[in-house]
């Protein structure tokens, strides 16, 4: 099955930004502390980053993402074609149980 290449451009550049955005989410304090806090006002995770999250939790394809609140709500398959759904912190990109 052959992607069009609009798609095919499109994940050559989440992967891009996978990678320059990964370091990216810790900062550092003007103390010079390493880590991000969840008192950093303001300082939320794109779409694009949770994207990228999700496919590194095994996120093949994602079918749905909705930013609901303090959350990305993701949902998609797995290699295997099996459903996931994962909720991930906006302030850290922690996956959340």
């Amino acid at each position: 099955m052959r992607m069009p290449k609009a798609t095919m451009c499109v994940l050559t550049a989440l992967a891009f930004s996978a990678f320059a955005a990964g370091p990216g989410l810790a900062s550092k304090s003007l103390d010079g502390k390493s880590g991000a806090s969840e008192s950093d006002a303001g300082e939320t995770i794109s779409e694009s980053q949770a994207r990228s999250i999700a496919w590194s939790a095994g996120l093949v394809h994602i079918e749905e993402i909705i930013l609901y609140g303090d959350r990305w709500e993701i949902a998609g398959r797995s290699a295997d074609d099996d459903e996931m759904m994962l909720d991930i912190d906006i302030r850290n990109g922690r996956i959340l149980d």
